[in-house]
């Protein structure tokens, strides 16, 4: 089976080596990775280093990468932040990391809607951090996204985390009150940083709740993440190994491990074929 894999967060190699671009490929080729999404990394971890437009910096970074694809990473309350989308989808990027905790905006301010409407107009897809993350929770409580599937139904948004342990069952509520049923959709919760009890303990789920929420949501909702260079290579092969045993059927494993993040990229307009395991 093919893994095309989600959420890799990557940094000039001056900035954070561990998690450079080289040290991403050595870890899917350790892991047997075939692909991975890659996130522009946020303006606040690079300014010390001068690093320029972080979204231009990977763009050129994974340019003669084919395993790797780019999402940029933008803050969407910022005075450019429409201006860094359009660029952003113009130099190829697919998607767009947004962090609220991180760069502490609350999800529903005016200014961040207007982006996601802009998002949805040029079809990037936005993947959310949600669960705990040392910033105050009514700025993004998961029960918000529910707003935001309602006013924008087109929008391709993950949910990274499933919310983590705190909020779980909030993030199951918005994705099963906004996917269709018997139908793919096009929200998606991100599985990464929930499978090692010792790690991030707020965002520990274990591979039951998991397991759950595939039962409930069905099979066309996960999509697997390695939260690079923040997870390492024992925790991601015991992340693919407990996944690898969830008993989803053979369409189901090959979409957990990569054909939902490639239908959310291709958008709701392109009907993809994912390979089952063994094809």
């Amino acid at each position: 089976m093919e893994i095309f894999a989600n959420h890799a967060h990557v940094f000039p190699d001056e900035v954070r080596p561990e998690g450079s671009i080289e040290s991403l490929l050595r870890l899917m080729d350790t892991c047997g990775i075939a692909r991975a999404v890659c996130f522009a990394p946020f303006r606040r971890q690079v300014a010390d280093a001068g690093c320029r437009e972080p979204n231009e910096w990977l763009v050129e970074a994974i340019a003669d990468q084919p395993r790797l694809v780019g999402f940029a990473c933008i803050d969407p309350v910022a005075d450019d932040a429409l201006d860094r989308l359009a660029r952003a989808r113009e130099m190829g990027l697919v998607g767009c990391k947004l962090h609220p905790a991180f760069d502490r905006f609350d999800i529903l301010d005016q200014r961040a809607v207007d982006f996601y409407a802009a998002a949805q107009e040029i079809g990037m897809v936005l993947d959310f951090h949600t669960g705990p993350h040392w910033w105050r929770i009514s700025d993004y409580h998961p029960l918000k996204f529910d707003e935001i599937a309602f006013a924008r139904p087109g929008l391709c948004m993950i949910l990274e985390h499933m919310g983590g342990r705190p909020f779980f069952e909030d993030v199951l509520a918005v994705l099963g009150n906004n996917l269709p049923i018997n139908a793919p959709g096009n929200l998606y919760g991100g599985i990464s940083s929930v499978l090692n009890r010792d790690y991030q303990k707020l965002w520990y789920l274990g591979i039951e709740r998991v397991a759950e929420a595939i039962h409930i949501l069905g099979e066309d909702m996960p999509i697997f993440g390695l939260d690079f260079p923040y997870n390492t290579v024992e925790h991601i092969r015991d992340d693919i190994t407990q996944l690898s045993g969830l008993g989803l059927s053979r369409e189901g494993m090959a979409k957990l491990f990569g054909g939902n993040l490639q239908r959310a990229i291709a958008g709701p307009s392109m009907t993809e074929r994912f390979a089952a395991p063994g094809e």
